[in-house]
């Protein structure tokens, strides 16, 4: 198997317009890539994550997950493979606010015969552990920062060992130091083997993948090869200049000016 995600002259349209939101999309993922999806607002970039992790339903084309076409599955089947399979980390994470942090954690797993309960709970703490998040166990979700609260949503990604994380937005409502202490996370993930592929309109955030995809207008307007991110500041600098330079050339004046104050905007939260 050549790719772990792919998908072939995909189109998604919404609603009665005509317009594809994606139109015709294809692309390859290999096993243990760390690739980032930029674009304008609007490009379409959730609505590709979305397609390629089954969590919506594509018009046409094909989407592939280790091998098995997506778009013939029915929704239990796709359920299935996303609890087993597949790991997502949103903008905020999902949490119940009824539940402390290390129920919430556990709950995923909870259903998963491979697995009893003793060694969810124990699997739990030790992500918790890894995310430096151990001290949280007993609290309520609104004694966490927002940082705290995304390393609760990366144990969650995580409690299944998925093949694959999908992020739509990881570090878009944090600082950038908390982006930062996120980012180096997910590396660290990605190092261990995971496959991930998140949704970003931050350079600095892209920066620290191999793979860049750029879409514009519902296409796959190209790609940047960044390699492998050996973790330093002064490599970390360079490329964020590189990927800077290569998305001007792609990107319209009004669109590049109006998504760095949109990256403004939330810095200065």
């Amino acid at each position: 198997m050549d790719t772990v995600v792919a998908c072939e002259a995909v189109k998604r349209s919404f609603g009665a317009t005509e317009r594809n939101v994606l139109d015709g999309v294809t692309l390859g993922i290999s096993p243990g890539e760390f690739v980032a999806v930029m674009g304008p607002s609007g490009s379409g970039k959730s609505t590709l994550l979305f397609a390629l992790s089954g969590m919506d339903r594509v018009n046409s084309g094909t989407v592939t997950f280790e091998g098995t076409d997506l778009t013939r599955l029915s929704e239990n089947e796709l359920a299935d493979i996303r609890r087993q399979r597949m790991g997502f980390v949103f903008q905020q994470p999902t949490l119940l606010r009824h539940l402390d942090i290390l129920d919430n954690v556990v709950l995923p797993a909870i259903s998963d015969a491979r697995i009893s309960r003793r060694r969810v709970a124990e699997k739990a703490r030790e992500l918790m552990r890894r995310m430096g998040i151990s001290d949280l166990e007993d609290r309520h979700i609104t004694q966490a920062s927002g940082g705290q609260l995304q390393r609760v949503g990366i144990c969650l990604a995580l409690i299944h060992d998925p093949a694959v994380i999908f992020g739509d937005e990881p570090t878009g409502a944090l600082d950038s130091t908390a982006a930062a202490e996120i980012m180096e996370l997910l590396n660290e993930i990605h190092r261990a083997g995971t496959t991930i592929i998140l949704v970003t309109h931050d350079p600095g955030v892209a920066a620290r993948t191999e793979r860049v995809l750029y879409l514009f207008d519902g296409r796959l307007a190209g790609e940047f090869l960044l390699g492998p991110f050996d973790g330093t500041e002064a490599a970390l600098g360079t490329r964020e200049e590189q990927l800077i330079a290569w998305l001007a050339e792609r990107t319209p004046h009004h669109l590049m000016t109006h998504e760095k104050e949109a990256r403004g905007a939330v810095e200065t939260r």
